[in-house]
């Protein structure tokens, strides 16, 4: 089963018209357009020359095969300062389309359903423009707005949510999972008019393995069972953000850790 390229839906239009917080010019010279793009591409997979199929098989018995992945988030920023939370800032003002402070940039205000893809390429999801600075993490937050929840009805509520197979059998997980999903950039990513493209790399064939390298039955996954709170920590820590100009998913400095 071939997973859609990334773009299949960002909730309607994905409307950019709204970006902005923290400059209302967004097409003087003084922005640069930069793509944000998304990939299952490890750093551990290019080393040793492995390109994923397009369905992953994922555990050492390859029990578990993943066949679509799909992440659910609402504001997308880019934050300045690790001290505060750009999310966080707008979700306490009371209003989804509030300004953040003068650390924040906007990606996106509107919701995003992003199929990433399990096939190690690199699909690009929005293009914005950008003010110049230097950026230290892109914060998601899980959506609440009305009108992606009624276009969307099985991803209600949610941030997360796999199909695949398990021994043969099908199954899909879903997961609320956003808290600190936070995507750092170490090195920080230096937004100027040489940037063009910010990949994020998500090591989804670590999401449903447990400590031995075998493959976690999502069945089992309930809510407080310890198979949940494992998967749902191994999301968290399968973010990997980079300055990534060539889109090729590799990121080639050696600076740059999992956030």
């Amino acid at each position: 089963m071939n997973v859609h390229h990334i773009v299949k839906s960002i909730a309607g239009a994905l409307a950019l018209a709204i970006l902005g917080a923290c400059s209302s010019d967004l097409t003087g010279a003084n922005r640069q357009p930069v793509k944000f793009s998304f990939t299952t591409k490890t750093s551990s997979a290019a080393a040793a020359g492995i390109r994923m199929s397009p369905d992953l098989v994922v555990g050492s018995a390859g029990d578990l095969v993943l066949t679509k992945v799909q992440l659910v988030v609402d504001k997308l920023e880019l934050n300045q300062n690790d001290a505060t939370s750009c999310v966080a800032e707008i979700e306490n003002s009371g209003d989804d389309h509030g300004e953040a402070g003068d650390e924040c940039e906007d990606v996106s205000r509107d919701p995003m359903l992003v199929d990433i893809p399990v096939d190690a390429a690199v699909h690009s999801v929005v293009t914005v423009p950008l003010a110049p600075g230097t950026y230290t993490k892109l914060e998601p937050a899980r959506p609440t707005a009305t009108a992606f929840n009624t276009a969307n009805p099985n991803l209600v509520g949610k941030s997360v949510r796999v199909e695949g197979t398990y021994k043969g059998t099908p199954f899909v997980f879903t997961s609320a999972v956003n808290a600190e999903l936070e995507m750092e950039f170490n090195p920080p990513l230096v937004i100027d008019a040489t940037t063009t493209n910010a990949t994020v790399s998500i090591d989804v064939s670590k999401w449903f393995l447990d400590s031995s390298g075998a493959a976690i039955d999502p069945s089992t996954a309930t809510p407080g069972s310890t198979a949940l709170q494992r998967i749902e920590d191994s999301i968290r820590r399968s973010f990997h953000a980079f300055e990534d100009d060539n889109e090729d998913g590799d990121d080639n400095d050696d600076g740059h850790h999992q956030g």
